[in-house]
């Protein structure tokens, strides 16, 4: 009886000495902050913007990223300072004639990075909230253009994903669509559209890869049959 208590003491002192190493091993996220990240502003104008931040790592484990209040208007980051969770970073721009300096910095949790915005961009420095989030997934309004012959069609396509579920609506050809067979994963898209003409129904399948801002892949269009296959490049609007 003794041998046995003091073997499960034994045993028992032997976990606790090994539990930090064993927890020391845990793998980390190397690239916590890398990702596309969106939040809503108001401007001091009182327009509503919804900037965007792309943020990546070099092979040397360095953060760096460009931002953009609209589409085109993209600037990059600069004085970029990680400390565990811990963000900040700047962004110069110049309006009317004057560098205006926004300084950036919050904490990390998840997808979210919550902290304050400090900008002259209305001449004094004003503070304002913070409050990011992670764009994850194919979850958004992805747009792109498809050409036939001398024409060219807008499409729109907007997705709604639940795990590895994807639901959703494409507008072209002054119609919409609801998407069906919706499915994402390892970062790959593929769905089918229905569409029907003079009683006749025809089938569109689309599949690609996510990679960041944009979806590459293939289209397989089934002109009520007359079989047709193009690259598909959709880029991330919203």
């Amino acid at each position: 009886m003794k041998r046995s208590v003091y073997f499960t003491r034994s045993l028992l002192a032997l976990l606790l000495l090994l539990l930090p190493s064993v927890l020391a091993d845990e793998p980390q996220n190397p690239h916590p902050f890398r990702g596309l990240w969106k939040w809503t502003f108001t401007m001091p104008d009182g327009s509503q913007v919804n900037p965007r931040l792309e943020l990546k790592y070099d092979e040397a484990g360095q953060l760096s990223g460009k931002t953009r209040l609209r589409p085109g208007t993209e600037m990059p980051v600069t004085n970029v300072i990680v400390q565990g969770n811990q963000l900040s970073f700047e962004v110069a721009r110049e309006r009317d004639g004057r560098e205006v300096v926004t300084r950036y910095s919050g904490s990390l949790d998840g997808d979210t990075i919550k902290g304050k915005i400090v900008s002259n961009w209305s001449g004094d420095e004003q503070t304002y909230e913070w409050d990011a989030r992670r764009l994850v997934g194919a979850t958004g309004t992805w747009r792109w253009t498809t050409v036939f012959g001398e024409y060219a069609v807008e499409n729109k396509l907007t997705l709604k994903q639940e795990g590895e579920k994807l639901t959703g609506k494409l507008s072209a050809f002054r119609a919409e669509s609801e998407i069906k067979k919706g499915k994402f994963k390892d970062g790959r898209v593929s769905f089918e559209v229905e569409r029907e003409r003079e009683g006749e129904k025809s089938t569109n399948r689309f599949h690609g890869k996510i990679s960041g801002d944009t979806i590459k892949g293939k289209m397989e269009l089934n002109f009520f049959g007359r079989l047709r296959t193009n690259d598909w490049e959709a880029v991330r609007t919203d």
